[in-house]
């Protein structure tokens, strides 16, 4: 009985019913999976989503690839594990959640004290955690949800304690612990009072003014800065090495008097001075640049601290003291204006540093905080972290991505891992008097814990190592190290080298063997989206609007490994398209067959048969070599190209000539194919598709298939054969849409001149007559060829099309007679401008070369059309 399904494909009717087939299989566990005792085990640990918002299109891109991989691995007979999970994003959730219960409730952290404030924004950790869980799901992610992960899990963050106390007591023969408490130049949020790392820190281009003055009267130069309000911390002027307008004053030091106060200044030389900018004189201060931070260690300078943690000015520095920076710097500026040091004020594009989170301006300050030596002398983290890239114990993918990974770890400072926050995993340290002991648990009584909790990367960059229940688990043990590591590029140096260093630190391996890196979305005018522009774009809502496949594939295809991506709706609608194309081809085939069936071999019995079969086998081979090697978009490309193209274009049309039980198998076995091939791409049709098969599994853990080499015997052979009598039809309709021949319309005949190709023409007849809509083939000799015929002529073959009924003749002598008129006219105006003397002296002579190839064109054309005019003659 023939297979009907719905004329339409409608995503949203059909797309949380598959979602829900597949969690209740419980393949999404690999537990469950009915697989070989001895498979191979396939894992990705999934970067955990910060658990304060919702899902981005950024983080949809990412979800793409790893399901993709997922479901062919899984498809592969492969012990497969997707593990999710959320990132408690220690001060993002803080901010997010402070500003919520002042909005809300009028009220700070601080009305509901520490213990209070931790519960609730916990609570709300995870109710955003769970909704972004459904948005998780909507992108049809396989993931095992029995196992998902929450950075704030106890036995989690007791394995990140458990890290910061091996390296607290990790100690060399000099007394240096990796882990140490000490003053160091660190980013600080005045609005959000604590430490940030890099990565929490942004870059927004903002004019400001570029000053340039004197410290004093009798100071030998000026200087120029951004900042006049630090230089009163200043202690050294720096300048380039071989700039010869400061070679006499390196190494001499001058007091001076700086707007009321008093300064010790050195001038120093170094490399790293650009002699362009200002006066390519810098006031060094070392207590608010880590530039001057590193400048000061080398030169053994003192260290002035001139702002505070509210970022306002200090006491000792005189009327300055107890200022706000904006107003010390106007102040700092008056006072120098006054005294006739001010030599140049003017606008100057600053790349300022702001927080994250907040947007306040970030201070640099020297802070008392928890710090690792990344370079320690019994385990130095950078150093078996670029050996483990530089000997590809981890394969990066783009490779380029190698030598920026090498480079970050080369220039990589002590990291700070304390934060000045009430959300996230305390320090496990406790202070009693003078004594300090670093444990999970109070040693007693009287002993008071550190107040600062962990940098949200000392917790995520476990991640690779503590979800998997390091160091015993069953799977630790199973699926340690993971297979693949999936990250936007754009936290590459932060997240990947933390995550590196940590697991090698305790694993003793690197945490995944292959990264690859997925690059930003953009419009689709290559234009970074934003609130503000008005040019995002929400997941969820073009799922609704296009279907989930229709955004997976358009976040796949075109996209390449740390490239960035331009993403419109005109994209996903084109794949929208596509997805409804490769229903309306099922539904054909279901039309054609008698039954539905999983068809193991099939026996080609035309050229035709052996073309789409042997093409098949080279795009299982191609589209299986490219996802090995994470090139998705070719494989995708390879795909579509297959089945829009060889499949439905061509061995579908030629079915409906065929139309055997040979023909039906065929059909059902190449369609059976490309459905589990495009299922890791666009799991939802083709899982609502394979319902209609008479199978006993889901289409999620069917057998990816592999090539049958039978089918590739004579294959250069046969394609060349099929590409002819492509050629041949192609030809016909080229001319069929020359002349305008309505589709339905049959031409009379086509005359095909007798030679090497008669009995393959012969053979191929009923395919040609039924796809270049032809009424009748004849074979002639080149005797008889009349030259009122139209000629074509592809691959060795000639042959000519009868006019005769075709077109209207006469009606087509005036058209030519008329067009070759104009095209004469347009030729006389061309050859009288040539031939103004006056014009080719003015004209430029770029000009008069496009007139002269103009008029050879047009001979050309007026030639053709003579010769057409002729041929009714004749």
């Amino acid at each position: 009985m023939k297979k009907n399904i719905a004329k339409t494909y409608e995503p949203a009717e059909i797309e949380n019913e598959i979602y829900a087939l597949w969690e209740t299989s419980g393949f999404f566990n690999p537990d469950n999976l009915n697989i070989a005792q001895n498979a191979q085990a396939y894992s990705i640990i999934l970067p955990p989503p910060n658990a304060n918002g919702e899902m981005h299109v950024g983080h949809a891109s990412g979800y793409v690839v790893m399901d993709l991989l997922g479901r062919y691995h899984r498809m592969k007979g492969e012990k497969t594990l997707l593990l999710p999970g959320k990132d408690h994003a220690g001060i993002q959730s803080q901010v997010v959640y402070e500003k919520k219960i002042k909005k809300e409730r009028g009220i700070t952290r601080h009305h509901l004290g520490r213990e209070a404030f931790y519960k609730e924004i916990y609570n709300f950790c995870l109710d955003r955690a769970k909704y972004m869980r459904g948005q998780e799901k909507k992108i049809g992610l396989s993931a095992d949800w029995s196992r998902e992960k929450f950075t704030m899990d106890e036995n989690v963050v007791n394995i990140v304690l458990e890290t910061f106390i091996n390296m607290y007591h990790e100690v060399d023969s000099d007394g240096h612990g990796m882990i140490y408490r000490g003053e160091r130049i660190i980013n600080w949020c005045p609005r959000c009072a604590t430490a940030l790392s890099d990565v929490e820190v942004e870059h927004e281009e903002r004019v400001t003014k570029l000053y340039t003055f004197k410290y004093s009267s009798d100071f030998p130069f000026s200087i120029s800065t951004t900042r006049p309000e630090t230089k009163l911390g200043d202690t050294a002027v720096a300048v380039n090495v071989s700039d010869k307008r400061y070679k006499e004053h390196i190494g001499k030091e001058f007091i001076v008097d700086f707007c009321g106060v008093s300064l010790c200044i050195k001038v120093i030389a170094d490399f790293g001075v650009d002699s362009t900018f200002g006066t390519g004189a810098l006031g060094v201060t070392p207590a608010h640049s880590a530039v001057d931070w590193e400048m000061a260690q080398k030169n053994n300078l003192p260290i002035v601290k001139v702002i505070d943690e509210q970022a306002m000015i200090r006491l000792g520095f005189g009327k300055f003291s107890s200022l706000s920076v904006a107003e010390a710097r106007e102040a700092v500026v008056e006072e120098l204006r006054k005294r006739g040091l001010l030599v140049k004020e003017e606008e100057y594009l600053n790349n300022l540093s702001v927080c994250e989170r907040c947007k306040t301006a970030i201070e640099p300050l020297v802070s008392k905080q928890w710090f690792v030596d990344v370079d320690h002398k019994n385990f130095s983290l950078k150093k078996i972290a670029r050996k483990a890239v530089e000997n590809d114990e981890i394969k990066i993918y783009p490779e380029r991505f190698k030598s920026v990974m090498l480079d970050w770890i080369d220039n990589i400072r002590d990291w700070c891992i304390s934060r000045q926050i009430w959300w996230g995993p305390r320090i496990p340290v406790w202070y009693k008097g003078n004594e300090i002991v670093s444990q999970i648990a109070s040693p007693g009584e009287s002993w008071k814990q550190d107040e600062d909790t962990f940098d949200t990367w000392f917790s995520s960059g476990q991640w690779a190592y503590s979800t998997l229940g390091f160091p015993g688990g069953k799977d630790f043990k199973e699926f340690y190290p993971s297979s693949t590591m999936i990250m936007g590029r754009d936290i590459l140096p932060f997240w990947a080298f933390r995550m590196i260093i940590l697991s090698l630190y305790r694993t003793d391996k690197a945490p995944f063997k292959n990264l690859y890196f997925t690059g930003l979305i953009r419009d689709e005018k290559g234009q970074k989206m934003s609130k503000s522009k008005g040019n995002g774009i929400d997941p969820i809502e073009i799922i609704n609007e296009y279907g989930t496949d229709a955004v997976r594939l358009s976040l796949l295809i075109g996209n390449t490994p740390g490239n960035d991506l331009n993403l419109g709706k005109e994209k996903i609608a084109g794949f929208r398209h596509f997805t409804n194309k490769l229903w309306n081809i099922t539904r054909f085939i279901f039309l054609q067959t008698d039954q539905v069936k999983i068809v193991e071999k099939v026996y080609p019995k035309t050229l035709a048969d052996q073309w789409i079969l042997g093409r098949l086998q080279k795009v299982i081979e191609q589209v299986t070599n490219h996802l090995e090697k994470f090139e998705f978009s070719q494989a995708g490309e390879i795909l579509r190209d297959f089945t829009w193209s060889d499949f439905a274009d061509w061995y579908l049309e030629i079915a409906k000539i065929q139309q055997d039980e040979n023909t039906q198998k065929i059909l059902l076995y190449v369609l059976e194919r490309v459905l589990t091939m495009w299922h890791p791409f666009m799991p939802f049709v083709t899982e609502e598709i394979w319902k209609s098969f008479e199978s006993d599994t889901l289409l999620m853990v069917h057998t990816w298939p592999v090539p049958e080499g039978h089918f590739l015997k004579d294959v250069s052979k046969i394609e060349d054969n099929f590409i002819l009598l492509q050629s041949v039809i192609g030809a016909i309709r080229h001319i069929r849409a020359q002349h305008k021949i309505a589709p339905k319309q049959l031409l009379p005949t086509i005359y095909f001149v007798t030679g090497e190709h008669d009995t393959f023409l012969t053979s191929q007849k009923s395919i040609i007559q039924t796809l270049a809509r032809v009424q009748d083939i004849s074979f002639i000799s080149s005797e008889q060829i009349l030259s009122s015929n139209i000629p074509f002529a592809v691959g060795g073959i000639q042959g000519f099309i009868s006019q005769e009924g075709m077109i209207d003749t006469e009606k087509e002598k005036n058209r030519i007679k008329s067009e070759l008129q104009k095209t004469e006219s347009y030729l006389k105006n061309i050859e009288q401008k040539l031939s103004n003397t006056e014009f080719i002296m003015k004209a430029p002579k770029k000009i008069i070369d496009e007139l002269e190839e103009k008029k050879q064109t047009t001979k050309q054309k007026i030639e053709l059309l003579k010769e057409k005019e002729n041929s009714f003659l004749s």
